[in-house]
């Protein structure tokens, strides 16, 4: 996936979940988001909204003190891949913020 590269395996599970094919009961708030984005890529979108308060905070964003924190962080962040969106597929963000400056920086 482009946002996320591994997922925590269950107790019980031997083997690694498999981030290209993992149902709802493996997911997150952020999978979730992942695969939304994923999906509206797939559909040919050319825009998205995205409202930062009811997102999932670890797949919008992350700070330069949690980047040090957690040094192996399976996902990536929509602010890293947003303008990669619009380069390689044409797909606008809106995304409405209210809490990460950070979002003020994406040209």
């Amino acid at each position: 996936s482009a946002f996320i590269s591994n997922l925590p395996t269950p107790p019980g599970v031997e083997k690694a979940l498999d981030t290209q094919h993992f149902s709802t009961k493996d997911s997150s708030g952020s999978t979730s988001q992942a695969s939304n984005v994923a999906e509206a890529i797939e559909m040919g979108a050319k825009a998205m909204l995205v409202d930062e308060d009811v997102s999932a905070a670890n797949f919008m964003a992350r700070d330069g003190r949690m980047r040090a924190l957690v040094m192996d962080e399976s996902i990536t962040p929509l602010l890293y891949r947003v303008n990669g969106l619009y380069n390689s597929c044409g797909i606008s963000s809106v995304v409405v913020v209210g809490g990460v400056g950070d979002w003020l920086d994406v040209p």
